[in-house]
């Protein structure tokens, strides 16, 4: 007996001092090296690591910060996660990373109390909350009347914009009775991105005479509102889906929501047939009551009226996203730079774009680079003065993907945004590429917008987290390895 107690003591011992030790590599300069304490606090688990890893939600690297965002949904006391360096913090990043991982919490958590936290004055904190909200309401992790809750929501709804739309969605999720008068509201409403939500909550819910709403939704005049609901059909597609579908083949016009359609069409029956609708409908009448689609084994091909670097663009409303931190500057061997064949590949891109298209290039390092501040028509000359002003951009620095992004889906016109990187987030306020997919998938989800990569020299890692982040925005992968001066492509 003796000796147990011995070794506890000593066991106790040799945790304090290794609390002491990751307490000190916090304070490091190096943000890797606080980084992989937080890590580490996370794997101790205890109260008191934890009590470490909260405050460096605030930490000025987003390295950090991101990593720790990342582990502390694992904490058991939940409740420091609403106190004041939690969801009553001071720091307004703080405030928002917060209440994202609360939905990747296994709770329980009193809604109620969530809800409260959602004002009009910080829309983002609000949309990150609803997100929570019925993040948590699906998993069943809501431990009181969800009514007094669904009431909080349902002014969220009036917030509009992307909290809106996310609080819409947190409604239906708690199947709260205030759904019915926001879903028909938001379904008439002005707000894109309440009608997008409008669509999906429509089809999850699929109650009496939602169907009726959902055809109206699939005409919408806004083709980001028509591609969410193309998405949503995906979520539990059955016959009526597929016959949508088949009918929207026929009417789109815009080439992405074609795409994605056929490429939804195709992943569900197995079959092969191309953009003529008539072998479809054909398919379709022919399903049996109660179908749902065949379990696909292999990658279903994408189809795109010409390429960049391997991957098939269908896209006419693209933004191009380069990469120009310090690995494009890498010299291949033969003697070009990986910048070098971004170039190439950008104006074989622009060059074939038909003229109605419209595009726009931000270059990103520390901050994004845009070429204009919005899509402009692939018209007189453009594309040469585009390609005229991305050579001349000589920017260096960490790259800032995340920030990139943002600026990019600030534009409602984009419905794709196309990639080229190495795959590693090195700068800005978001760093872990884990966390950036489902941030990423959130901010595309209402909008209708598709995420395409072009990864050179990634690692495996690194090729896996950007096929997820594609997937999940309807968008595909592509992962290049250059090596004398060819190219070798992979998609995913």
């Amino acid at each position: 007996m003796w000796s147990w107690i011995w070794i506890v003591v000593l066991s106790s011992g040799a945790l304090d001092d290794r609390m002491n030790e990751l307490s000190l590599a916090l304070e490091s300069r190096h943000p890797a090296t606080r980084r992989v304490a937080v890590r580490s606090l996370a794997e101790i688990a205890s109260t008191e690591a934890w009590e470490l890893v909260l405050p460096c939600l605030g930490d000025p690297s987003g390295e950090v910060a991101d990593e720790a965002q990342w582990v502390l949904p694992q904490i058991e006391r939940a409740d420091l996660l609403l106190g004041r360096g939690g969801l009553r913090s001071r720091d307004p990043l703080v405030r928002l990373r917060v209440a994202e991982l609360i939905g990747r919490c296994p709770g329980p958590f009193e809604g109620v109390d969530l809800a409260k936290h959602m004002t009009r004055r910080e829309p983002d904190h609000a949309a990150a909350l609803a997100w929570s909200l019925e993040r948590l309401a699906r998993a069943d992790a809501l431990s009181e009347d969800e009514t007094r809750c669904g009431r909080w929501v349902a002014r969220a709804v009036r917030f509009g914009g992307q909290a809106g739309a996310a609080s819409l969605m947190c409604l239906e999720a708690l199947n709260s009775s205030e759904l019915e008068s926001e879903l028909q509201r938001a379904a008439d409403a002005r707000d894109e991105l309440l009608r997008a939500a409008a669509a999906e909550a429509l089809v999850r819910r699929a109650g009496p005479g939602d169907w009726r709403l959902v055809m109206s939704l699939a005409q919408d005049e806004d083709p980001g509102v028509r591609r969410a609901l193309v998405e949503a059909l995906n979520i539990a597609p059955d016959r009526q889906a597929a016959i949508l579908c088949v009918d929207r083949l026929g009417l789109e016009a815009v080439p992405t929501i074609r795409a994605r359609t056929l490429h939804l069409l195709r992943s569900w029956s197995g079959l092969r047939h191309r953009y003529d609708p008539r072998p479809w409908l054909e398919w379709a009448l022919a399903l049996p009551s109660g179908w749902t689609p065949i379990e696909r084994t292999e990658p279903v091909e994408r189809l795109g009226t010409t390429t960049f670097a391997g991957i098939p663009v269908s896209s006419d409303r693209l933004c191009i996203l380069v990469d120009l931190s310090g690995s494009i500057h890498t010299t291949m061997e033969g003697g070009l730079t990986r910048r070098e064949y971004v170039e190439l590949e950008l104006e074989r891109l622009l060059m074939s774009l038909p003229q109605t298209a419209k595009f726009n290039i931000i270059g990103f390092c520390d901050e994004p680079h845009a070429w204009s501040k919005g899509l402009v028509e692939n018209r007189r000359g453009k594309a040469v003065q585009a390609m005229k002003w991305f050579r001349r951009l000589s920017v260096r620095g960490k790259g800032d993907l995340f920030a990139a992004a943002e600026l990019a889906l600030g534009d409602p016109d984009v419905d794709t945004l196309l990639v080229f990187t190495d795959g590693v987030a090195t700068g800005g306020r978001r760093w872990k590429l884990e966390l950036m997919a489902l941030l990423l998938e959130q901010e595309c989800r209402f909008r209708g917008v598709s995420l395409d990569s072009v990864l050179v020299d990634a690692s495996a890692r690194t090729v896996r987290c950007w096929q997820e982040i594609s997937e999940r925005t309807g968008g595909h992968s592509t992962e290049l390895k250059i090596t004398d001066g060819t190219e070798r492509a992979s998609g995913g």
